[in-house]
């Protein structure tokens, strides 16, 4: 792999929790996603999620995955991390402190705003499911920019700062141009307060050929294209079996980089070498094993020319191949 390129993972689930990496925090509890676990949660409850937030991440992951070869950390965080967006509990003290971590280890941070005011897919990691209202309202953009602004001002002093991504995953029933016209005064926002070297990152949405011509990085200095890549989701993912899908990889894959890099400098923001379970299940542990080698191998010589990449996530409760640590302890992934 090239010099340059930056290995990363994200930290999901701990800052903004997602039930299924973490479902022993909801035993006992019937909401589904961060927004009603802070509704309806008891003393008790939120006393269980502080002691989470504070032994989910520790100071020796940070410690473990610079001795692993990881430079980066994609953080997701929410529209709630300063604490002032009822029902939502604040998390900027474990921004704080992840960043001095950061520091410590050596390690760079990608501040991904995971969840924004309206939901921007109405998916759990946006904090809230339900529909898709981010859009439907100025004010819900307005204060997502004042999120902007605020966390810029506040890292982009910060050595360990590698960049601000400005929304993750928008659903494609946004608009284009609402999504351009929020990306472009979030722009100018971050390059206002922070230096030229600081990343603009902007999502393709799953759909990489909206972006062809948009936001040119000789007019947007410092913007990187975030791409997502799963094979395990979507029902074409489903009725492929591993085979079709390690081609995929191996074929559609670089193709699909090569054009987002015709205007953009490309991340990654997530992967993993997760397939459809059903496809899985009539393999060996064994051939399961290997599939997933191979999975991850090919991925990784397509990421040989982005500018960085981020594996979802870095642990799971369940240990399964979700978890950045686990593949790696397990030898289904070598960087």
């Amino acid at each position: 792999m090239g010099d340059r390129l930056i290995r990363g993972v994200n930290l999901g689930g701990w800052l903004l929790l997602e039930k299924w990496i973490t479902p022993s925090l909801f035993q006992g509890i019937s909401a589904v996603d961060e927004f009603n676990y802070c509704k309806i949660a008891d003393n008790k409850q939120l006393n269980e999620l502080k002691k989470f937030r504070d032994s989910f991440i520790k100071e020796e992951d940070f410690k473990w995955l610079a001795e692993h070869k990881i430079k980066a950390l994609r953080l997701p965080i929410g529209y709630w991390l300063f604490g002032d967006e009822p029902p939502f509990i604040g998390t900027i003290d474990y921004v704080d402190q992840a960043f001095m971590w950061a520091e410590k280890y050596g390690l760079k941070v990608l501040l991904d705003l995971h969840g924004l005011k309206g939901s921007q897919n109405g998916q759990m990691h946006s904090g809230k499911i339900g529909k898709t209202l981010w859009h439907k309202d100025e004010n819900n953009i307005a204060q997502s920019l004042s999120t902007i602004r605020r966390v810029s001002r506040r890292y982009c002093n910060n050595t360990q700062l590698l960049g601000i991504s400005l929304v993750n995953e928008p659903h494609p029933i946004i608009p284009k141009a609402v999504l351009v016209g929020f990306y472009n005064d979030a722009h100018a926002i971050i390059r206002d307060n922070c230096s030229k070297d600081t990343w603009v990152v902007i999502s393709d949405g799953y759909l990489p050929s909206r972006w062809n011509k948009e936001m040119p990085i000789d007019k947007y200095p410092g913007v990187y294209i975030d791409t997502h890549h799963y094979q395990t989701h979507t029902p074409f993912d489903r009725i492929l079996t591993p085979q079709m899908n390690l081609a995929r990889a191996k074929f559609y894959l670089p193709l699909k980089i090569k054009r987002l890099q015709a205007l953009h400098p490309v991340i990654v923001g997530e992967w993993s070498v997760v397939f459809d379970d059903k496809k899985m299940k009539v393999k060996t542990k064994e051939e399961q094993e290997q599939i997933s080698k191979t999975y991850g191998r090919e991925q990784l010589k397509a990421f040989e020319s982005v500018s960085a990449w981020f594996y979802w996530t870095y642990k799971t409760e369940a240990g399964d191949n979700w978890s950045f640590r686990d593949c790696i302890e397990k030898q289904i992934l070598s960087i």
